[in-house]
């Protein structure tokens, strides 16, 4: 898919998603082509992008793509799903991929473009503005991953488009490269543990079917000895049911 230039940039928007309970939170909605014709990335924010004036890192949660009408839509939504407003709307000039990311500049629509890192770190996506009189100073401490017991909360559960890129990279690399024990393959006797989970549903179990094949795939001398399933809450925004399954090589 070809990156966004000067002369066809793709589009972005900010809405404000008013929700039945009251509730409110901020959608990052990006095209990926510059017709939008496909459906398009969505993250969820606790601050406005286009409104970051401070050179530090915020969290990005990972939503279902959106259907390309949403970079006009605006009002209620069917469906007794709250309504949405424009917040802020503009267009993607720059977006290429850098160590474990991305960089993009973006025009909000005031001439100036403003460029932005998002990366995976951890289990976690974030993103950050990069103001240019402070371009070449080193960037600001990343956000320690949030834990539940000892179990890191895991925010890619359905994960689309720029989340599973910015999960695939180094993904040609081994695992068992940084283990002093490498994993055998006798038959008996498991040395290592994989850790995947989802919530409770049919794309989020999909997609951790996903993840265990394309682990198992990547990794040929990997033989499975066990695999243990349990379901437990985890605690992030909200507190809700998820599957956990253990792989052991």
């Amino acid at each position: 898919m070809a990156a966004p230039t000067k002369e066809n940039p793709f589009q972005t928007v900010v809405l404000q998603h008013d929700l039945p309970d009251g509730t409110t939170h901020f959608d990052w909605l990006l095209a990926v082509d510059a017709k939008a014709e496909n459906p398009l990335l969505s993250f969820r924010v606790s601050e406005r992008p286009d409104k970051l004036n401070e050179n530090r890192w915020v969290e990005l949660d990972p939503r279902p793509d959106h259907r390309p009408e949403y970079l006009h839509l605006e009002g209620e939504l069917d469906g007794d799903r709250g309504t949405v407003t424009r917040l802020g709307k503009g267009n993607v000039f720059i977006w290429k991929e850098i160590q474990s990311g991305w960089n993009m500049m973006i025009d909000w629509g005031t001439g100036l473009l403003t460029e932005y890192e998002l990366i995976k770190t951890g289990d976690s996506l974030v993103f950050r503005r990069i103001f240019e009189a402070h371009s070449q100073d080193p960037p600001p401490p990343l956000p320690k991953p949030k834990m539940v017991g000892d179990v890191p909360v895991n925010k890619d559960d359905n994960a689309v488009g720029l989340p599973k890129k910015i999960m695939a990279f180094g993904a040609d690399k081994k695992e068992a490269t940084a283990w002093t024990r490498q994993p055998n393959t006798t038959g008996t006797g498991a040395i290592h543990v994989k850790t995947f989970h989802s919530k409770l549903t049919d794309d989020a179990l999909r997609y951790v079917d996903e993840q265990i094949n394309e682990w198992l795939d990547k990794n040929p001398e990997f033989e499975v000895k066990l695999a243990t399933t349990t379901i437990g809450t985890f605690t992030g925004k909200v507190k809700e049911p998820h599957l956990i399954c253990q792989v052991w090589v």
